[in-house]
């Protein structure tokens, strides 16, 4: 009885929880390890109420039909007993006889049906009932409600009739008559009925259940038709008004008791609210009914979970009365009590219910205090109670999260308040992304226009140190020549001559190479942000030059100028002068060029924290 009937499809679930809020009992938890719900199956009655809440087809059903397909393949004779209320079921046939035919084609050596398994606990009941004995009772007829007592009610599990229900009472009556070998297979619109297969493991067993959407598609699937069979009846032993069991109301009538609301012995509850809220009523005040409780989970067999959906509920009533007055008027009253009397008594009929109380422990103060804090309750909020978690109140939310089977995004309001608070941040983030954007623009426009503005400046830079008639080179980070005229190449030799004729103007030739070592160092030390300039008169090749060496761009070029002090055609004076009227204006524009980049590193440096400040908030 604790095995599961109820799986989750993943692919189709979209964690609405509607079949959290639909379960009775609690039995479907949700935790923050996975996205979507999960049965407890130990909690889990078999209604199927979370079944008929999925608009998304997410929650399956264990299916019989391969079990089935076995148990006939298997050589064993296999009996198909089937719950009265397949009349309201099939009211697409015409007659009974006809879907007693087409259950036989599936391969079914015996059909009958419930409605005899039914006498026999109806003759139990009214036995119960004309005690007077003092002790009211709880009909054990459905077997839904059998085990919600046993497990949510544990202190009324006394109460319950001591009889199986219907399908195991009538799998009693067939192998008394078939034999023990014989395997049943119970075609029911009861989920429970899965769900409680395994209670009886003596002449009362049930091999397979079978539901009526499963017994439609076996149909389908053998191309079973009723215009291709012809009537057959049900095999012995046949019911009488047992065949009324599908309408609440219509256990106490094959009872043979009275159903006057003067006179009558039982209250009739129906619907998982009032049947649950009748059990509940029962136990806190049972001493106020003196009246015995008839108890249905769903609202009538003829509108059970395995039923087919959307079925029109006071259509199939008609049609089970209808099928009822026909099986009445045709009984054998005779073999029927002859029936009656020699199986009432077969010990297998009688059943124990077992205590298997699921109420889980009582949070303590504390486990409360922080499952409210949770769902932003800590102070306030705390009897909102809008029902939209399927708890009923936010204090049994809120015990059922301290409790492990539920998480504050099952609360309406919390979520909602989440989701403003979301939207706000978004809609902050959204500001500053687009603040963000703009400023990006910006900056690429700045930097496009001093790219331009470098460029020109490069090409002036290298227009001018190729109008010098002195030597004159540009040198990079790397220390190589970013570009040399022809006098400095002139200067510094044969060896400088023969890269030129390889690479014009000794581009990407090392420095440090090229000229003495206490010039190379010179240039190391400008290089590294050093300001000024350096002035040095230094024999090389031969001749006595004057080289001034000074930064263009902070850290990243300096610029050497090297003059020969004997050429008789230079005047020396001039030049110098030229040369610091050069300097000063390369330095103006190194100035103007390093404000510029200075500005635009800046930029970029606020706008790289802004954007990742944005990432890290998301």
């Amino acid at each position: 009885m604790n095995s599961s009937v109820i799986t989750f499809n993943e692919k189709n679930c979209t964690s609405c929880y509607s079949c959290v809020r639909n379960c009775p009992v609690k039995a479907i938890k949700v935790t923050k390890d996975s996205v979507y719900p999960q049965v407890i199956a130990e909690r889990c009655i078999g209604c199927g109420s979370c079944v008929e809440a999925c608009s998304f087809n997410a929650i399956i059903v264990a299916d019989t039909i391969q079990i089935v397909k076995d148990l006939i393949k298997s050589g064993d004779k296999v009996a198909a007993i089937c719950d009265p209320s397949i009349a309201g079921e099939f009211e697409d046939i015409t007659d009974y006889r006809k879907f007693v035919k087409m259950i036989r084609k599936i391969g079914f050596e015996y059909v009958t049906e419930v409605a005899f398994g039914v006498d026999l606990v109806a003759n139990r009941q009214a036995i119960l009932t004309n005690d007077k004995s003092g002790k009211y009772y709880i009909t054990s007829h459905c077997p839904v409600m059998n085990m919600y007592i046993e497990k949510y009610a544990p202190e009324l599990v006394d109460n319950l009739t001591r009889t199986v229900s219907p399908a195991p009472a009538t799998a009693v009556a067939l192998r008394n008559i078939y034999g023990n070998d014989l395997k049943i297979v119970n075609i029911s619109p009861c989920i429970g009925a899965k769900k409680d297969i395994d209670r009886h493991q003596n002449s009362a067993k049930i091999d397979a259940v079978l539901s009526f959407r499963e017994l439609r598609k076996m149909f389908k699937e053998m191309n079973i038709r009723e215009e291709t069979v012809e009537f057959s009846d049900f095999d012995p032993p046949l019911g009488y008004k047992g065949a009324l069991y599908p309408i609440p109301e219509g256990f106490v009538e094959a009872c043979e008791l009275s159903t006057s609301l003067i006179d009558g012995c039982f209250i009739t509850a129906q619907g998982a609210v009032d049947a649950i809220d009748a059990v509940n009523q029962f136990s806190e005040h049972g001493n106020k009914f003196n009246k015995h409780f008839n108890l249905y989970f769903c609202e009538g067999c003829i509108v059970g979970s395995g039923s087919s959906p959307k079925g029109k509920k006071f259509i199939r009533h008609n049609l089970v009365r209808e099928y009822v007055k026909k099986r009445v008027s045709n009984c054998d009253k005779k073999v029927w009590d002859a029936n009656i009397l020699k199986f009432s008594n077969t010990p297998s009929i009688k059943c124990n219910y077992k205590i298997d109380d699921q109420h889980l422990p009582t949070p303590t103060d504390d486990e409360m205090e922080l499952a409210y804090e949770k769902l932003g309750k800590a102070t306030s909020g705390r009897f909102t109670d809008c029902h939209s978690c399927g708890y009923g109140t936010c204090k049994k939310l809120a015990e059922a999260i301290a409790q492990g089977i539920a998480t504050e995004d099952m609360c309406l309001t919390h979520t909602q308040s989440g989701n403003r608070i979301f939207h706000d941040q978004l809609q902050s983030t959204t500001k500053e992304l687009i603040s963000t954007q703009e400023e990006v623009s910006h900056l690429k426009d700045n930097l496009s226009l001093q790219q331009v503005r470098n460029a020109e400046v490069s090409k002036a830079m290298s227009l001018m140190v190729h109008s010098l008639k002195i030597g004159a080179a540009i040198i990079d980070d790397h220390m190589k020549i970013a570009d040399s005229n022809a006098s400095f190449v002139e200067i510094l030799g044969d060896d400088a001559k023969e890269i030129d004729e390889v690479i014009p103007g000794l581009v990407g030739a090392s420095i440090s190479s090229l000229v003495p070592k206490n010039i190379s160092k010179q240039i190391e030390f400008l290089l590294k942000g050093e300001e000024g300039i350096v002035t040095k008169d230094i024999e090389f090749s031969g001749r006595l030059v004057s080289a001034s060496i000074f930064s263009l761009i902070p850290k990243k070029s300096v610029c050497i100028l090297i003059r020969n002090l004997y050429d008789q055609e230079e005047k020396p004076q001039e030049i110098i002068n030229r040369v610091t009227e050069v300097i000063q204006q390369n330095l103006r524009q190194v100035q103007e060029i390093g404000f510029i980049l200075g500005e635009g590193a800046s930029n970029t440096e606020k706008m790289l924290n802004t954007i990742i400040k944005l990432t890290k908030n998301q």
